[in-house]
């Protein structure tokens, strides 16, 4: 310990510095969690709040007595000398203390309040110090600093209850039991659940942010729902959280319908499945394979017998809303037609409602059928040939590629699904299909904890969607936290979300999200969305001025400002920026 300096102590190379708030340096009527700004000071600030109570008979005889020598010398002072207003007030105050401790029952204390600031070097200690000055001053208090007394207030700050009695003199306050209460100095704006994911930093206090979505206790629904407009960071938030949760063990699928080439590097470093779902590739998954041996996906979850429902009637059912997605006028004759195709397409194959027979004898999956398939069925019969135009481009024109049976392994646990490089008439039922696969590889998870992240959704349940997709992609974020797993949607188009059907969709989507994160937007998207989430006019224009990677968490009534942070590997992999790509590849900055 090094006790040579008059602004600051040193113990085992930390710097110490103390302040107190003096006993005339308090405002007079104070509001709830006023010490408040001082918990949440920051890093390096610590504070010692003592609170003695007094006797109150010795109080009240003492308050008594003051009362009546300053009512005889108010007597002898005319109301024009300056200690006139002064005298008025403290008979106020002591008749005051006597009315609420009499009639109101409560108690009398003296309390003292000690700032500590700890920085490693002096530099850093006196701007934090200084910055303390600054706050105590910005709501209404004064502090001074304990020059030549910081030995003493670093063992008046231990926990002993010992005040140094100059320090003690100088920092006492009168105060009631209700001042005392609405001090609560343990109030703090911080979330750090357990097992929790980090963020980034709480805006407000710069403490660091870890959650737990699949804290079930906690959250009602660990599902999330990100909005923000074009480069606020909703890619890089997105790529984090997948990667983070991945890190933990959980599974994560992530699909993509824009800039899917973003979120491969990442995907690469983290040993996933990457795969481009375009005209041109061969990576897309057989949209007709069937890849759930019961529909009964909490039997395993609550050791229980599963039902025999047919997995083939819930496989048609999706398929039907697939092909709603190419040709939107379908009719109920339409649909029919297309249910008994089906149902022949999977009957050459061996398959039928039966789920027995969607396996081998070994327990594996049957060799399943492809759209060409279905296509040959449909092109069979005059009435359904109109169909079948509807699949000629996966079976003879550009799309061929991709419906083919493309056996793709798929237990890897990071999977992206890359649409960007489907045509626009192609990205809804693109990312219905990507979406359905998605879907029955959650499903499968049974009590593994997984995690589907699902960027520009409103393709789904905005104004390019139809009811039945909407529904589905609905009722896939409402399921999935009853597996153990969360739905995490992002948007960027605030009024495609609420276009369909009066927003009804849209607004699913968001009440099945507990957890929301606004990001930065423009002001007439952010009104779209202030009364849905109950957002104040300060912090509809707090969003309309957040810079990149920055948001404000929502979670019921508590809204929290983050700073969304990366480490050095997830920046290098995540980045876009032209600046940083140059660098990496030429190892130097242009002059």
């Amino acid at each position: 310990m090094d006790t040579k300096s008059r602004d600051y102590i040193i113990v085992d190379d930390v710097y110490h510095a103390y302040l107190y708030i003096t006993g005339y340096g308090y405002t007079t009527t104070v509001g709830t969690c006023w010490l408040a700004p001082l918990v949440e000071a920051g890093e390096g600030i610590n504070l010692s709040f003592l609170v003695k109570r007094q006797p109150k008979e010795k109080i009240l005889s003492k308050i008594a007595q003051t009362t009546m020598v300053n009512r005889s010398r108010m007597r002898d002072v005319g109301d024009t000398r300056q200690d006139y207003e002064e005298l008025d007030s403290a008979i106020s105050s002591g008749l005051y203390l006597k009315d609420v401790m009499n009639r109101q029952g409560e108690n009398f204390y003296y309390m003292h309040t000690l700032i500590e600031v700890t920085a490693s070097d002096p530099e850093t200690l006196e701007q934090r110090v200084t910055e303390v000055e600054k706050l105590c001053v910005s709501v209404d208090m004064i502090a001074r600093r304990c020059d030549y007394k910081n030995e003493q207030a670093f063992l008046s700050a231990l926990p002993i209850l010992a005040l140094d009695p100059d320090i003690e003199r100088k920092a006492r306050r009168n105060a009631l039991t209700s001042g005392v209460a609405a001090a609560f100095p343990f109030v703090s704006y911080e979330l750090s659940d357990h097992d929790g994911i980090f963020l980034g930093l709480n805006l407000y206090n710069r403490s660091p942010v870890f959650l737990n979505p699949y804290d079930d206790y906690k959250y009602t629904s660990g599902n999330w729902w990100i909005g923000g407009s074009t480069g606020a960071g909703k890619t890089v938030t997105l790529q984090c959280l997948g990667g983070r949760l991945r890190e933990q063990g959980k599974r994560v699928i992530i699909i993509v319908p824009k800039k899917g080439h973003e979120f491969r590097p990442l995907c690469e470093r983290l040993g996933g499945l990457y795969l481009r779902m375009s005209p041109s590739s061969k990576d897309c998954p057989n949209l007709m394979a069937i890849r759930r041996k019961s529909l009964d996906s909490y039997a395993k979850l609550k050791n229980i017998a599963a039902r025999d429902d047919s997995v083939l009637a819930d496989k048609i059912a999706q398929l039907i809303i697939w092909f709603s997605l190419k040709k939107k006028d379908l009719n109920e004759e339409d649909k029919s037609r297309l249910d008994s195709s089906l149902v022949e397409v999977y009957k050459r194959y061996g398959i039928t409602f039966d789920n027995s027979t969607i396996v081998d004898e070994n327990g594996n999956f049957r060799t399943m059928p492809i759209l060409s398939d279905w296509y040959e069925i449909l092109y069979q019969e005059q009435d359904t040939r109109h169909l079948a135009v509807v699949l000629s481009r996966y079976v003879t024109g550009s799309a061929a590629a991709m419906a083919g049976r493309n056996d793709i392994e798929l237990n890897n646990k990071y999977i992206v699904l890359d649409l960007s490089g489907m045509p626009d008439d192609m990205i809804a039922d693109g990312t219905f299909w990507a979406t359905s696969i998605a879907y029955d590889l959650i499903m499968n998870c049974e009590d593994e904890l997984s995690a589907l992240l699902a960027d520009e959704l409103w393709s789904l349940v905005g104004a390019t969607a139809n009811p039945q997709a909407a529904g589905f992609v609905l009722e896939m974020v409402k399921t999935i936290r009853g597996l153990g797993g969360i739905a995490v949607t992002s948007t960027q188009g605030m009024q495609d979300l609420f276009s369909l059907e009066g927003g009804s969709y849209g607004k699913g989507i968001l009440d099945s999200s507990r957890i929301k994160l606004v990001m930065q937007m423009e002001e007439q998207e952010a009104r779209l969305i202030q009364d849905k989430l109950n957002l104040s006019e300060d912090e509809v224009r707090q969003i309309t001025r957040f810079r990149r990677g920055e948001g404000l968490l929502c979670i019921g009534y508590n809204h929290v400002p983050i700073a969304f942070h990366t480490t050095p590997k997830e920046y290098e992999a995540i980045t876009t920026s032209p600046t940083d790509l140059r660098v990496k590849r030429t190892g130097q900055i242009d002059e």
